[in-house]
Formats: structure tokens, sequence, C-alpha cells
């Protein structure tokens, strides 16, 4: 596969399987990994596994893979100088994943530049990809989801059919701004409209009410207060609460909020890692098959910057009412 550095993890499950898709990857400088910087830079790649108890690990097959064995972009970025110019692109991230009718959906963001300050980017567009036949091929949505200032350029995702959405209805997206400094906000859309924006609704007032939905993104409201990193949100069953994790740049640790319901209220945060164990740590990535013990184990994807890699994470959660 060639691949000695990635980042972020962001997950989907289909048909007994997790799949999982990454960021800007690098390969191997002949024997040596040099991560960042290295050759055979991927603006993202995507595997998946079977394994669905990750207490030993994880082993990662299927990759997607080009004519030589070695792993290739899902939609490769244009690899220029960061801010080369007004919609330059330096790369493709993705940002999320979600699992509807039996193909996988997943949320991309084209990333102009990353600046020298830590959390600090600009995007040019996100959009949405998929794959119906298990993410060996993909099809691109033409029509952009986000512009360059959207708050909806970084999504976390999910289709869980609970109290929020009993019938399965709609996919919601908790989104933030590009970069690490912005808040969450609340968006929905029934899942055979996923790739249309105009049928996106978004959440302007504290309360899941019909007259409470706009189709303008402009006019949604926070519902997890800044700054909000990377993130990821899942139902938990087994405590009856949603979780939402995310990298806070400013406390430098990921943290985890929940809440009874995705519009809120959102508890104060709990922290899951630090810095100051786990230097330069972003990305908390979770899926329902890594929520063991009737939801009070949690096992998250974690990245770090400088060894550049991925790492499977274990906590064990404990919450009470605030």
């Amino acid at each position: 596969m060639d691949i000695c550095g990635t980042d972020l993890g962001t997950m989907t499950e289909l048909n007994g399987r997790i799949y999982f898709a990454f960021g800007d990857t690098f390969g191997y400088d002949g024997d040596s990994c040099r991560g960042v910087g290295g050759p055979n830079w991927r603006s993202n790649t995507f595997a998946s596994t079977a394994e669905l108890n990750p207490t030993q690990g994880i082993k990662l097959t299927d990759w997607r893979r080009g004519t030589d064995g070695r792993s290739v972009a899902i939609v490769q970025g244009a690899h220029q100088p960061a801010f080369a110019g007004p919609a330059s692109e330096q790369t493709k991230i993705p940002t999320a994943m979600v699992s509807v009718g039996g193909a996988i959906y997943l949320h991309y963001m084209s990333v102009r530049g990353f600046a020298p300050g830590g959390g600090v980017w600009e995007c040019n567009y996100s959009k949405w990809v998929y794959s119906d036949d298990r993410g060996q091929t993909w099809h691109e949505c033409e029509v952009p989801f986000g512009g360059a200032t959207s708050n909806f350029n970084m999504l976390a995702l999910t289709d869980s059919a609970v109290p929020d959405n009993p019938a399965g209805e709609y996919v919601y997206a908790l989104g933030t701004p590009c970069g690490r400094f912005g808040a969450a906000r609340l968006g929905r859309v029934p899942k055979e409209k996923l790739l249309d924006p105009v049928m996106w609704q978004y959440l302007t007032e504290p309360e899941n009410k019909p007259s409470n939905w706009s189709k303008s993104f402009e006019q949604a409201i926070d519902v997890i207060p800044a700054p909000v990193g990377e993130a990821s949100v899942l139902w938990n069953p087994g405590l009856q609460r949603w979780m939402y994790t995310y990298l806070n740049e400013q406390t430098a640790s990921l943290e985890l909020r929940e809440a009874e319901h995705l519009w809120g209220p959102w508890t104060n945060p709990h922290t899951l890692a630090t810095a100051r164990d786990y230097p330069q740590l972003y990305g908390a990535f979770m899926t329902p098959s890594f929520l063991k013990n009737n939801g009070q184990t949690l096992f998250f994807v974690m990245s770090q910057y400088g060894p550049y890699n991925t790492f499977v994470m274990k906590a064990e959660l404990s919450f009470t009412k605030e």
C-alpha cells in the first residue's frame, strides 16, 4: 500500500464492515518514513476491516489500490503551494462518511492552504462523493455543498434511527467551518436527498420544531460553542445519549460532550486525551462497533501530527447529570 504516514480516519459501517477514510497520506522514501513531506503524496486513502473488536488493534484490508498495488486517492487534490492563488488547492481532505441504502457517502473539503498557525486553514468549497461498490469506484457530486465560508465545510454525520430520528428518515450533520476555531451548527436532510443542497434544513432555534428549521444555512444557530476541531457524533444506546468528540485547540485536548438530543443542550466537555500525554493530537473519530460494555467503553481513532499516524484509543465512560 506504500503507507507510512496518514491521519484522521473517519468511519462508516456497512454490511458487517467498518470503512475508513484517511487524510493526507505519504509513502516510504526507500526504507525510511518521513511522514509529512514524504513521497507518493495522496490527499486521502480508503480501506476497510471486518474486525469489529478493536481491543487488539485493527487490521485494515481492501485498500483502494492502483494497478501497481499501492493505495490511491478517492479524489486527489491539486497539491499546489498553499494560498498560491484565489482558487488554488493544496489538498482534498475527508471530513465525514455515512452509509445510506447500501452506498457510502463521503464529504470532503477542498483546502486552499494550511496557515503556519496551528488549526488555521482556508477552504475553497466542500463536496460529496459516493460509492455503491464498497469504495472501489467513486462518483463526485458536481454541485458544491459548502462555499469557502460555510459553517458546514466540516461535518459529523449520523443517520441512526433513534428517538431524534425514529424512522431513520434523516441524515443529520453537525457542521463547523474550515479550521478548528468555529462552533458546531445542526443541519439535516431526507436520506434520499442527501446530495441535493437545496433539500437541506438548518436549525434556527434551540428546539426541534418544524418552524425552527430553515433552508438557509446562514440562519443556523450554534449548538456547541467554539472552538471545535475535527469532530464525530455517535448515539450511545447503552447510555441513551449522544456523544460528540472533537479537538479543542485552546485546551490542547480531545473533548467529549453528551446530550439527550442533537440540538442540545450539550453538557460541558469531558476530557478524553491531552497534548500533555499525546503531543500534537487531533481527531477523535467514533463508530457504533467501537462501543463496548453497554456503552461504557469507547474506542476511537486519534491522530498525532509528530509521528503523523493514527492510533486506536480506549476510554472508559462514566457520565453524571449536570
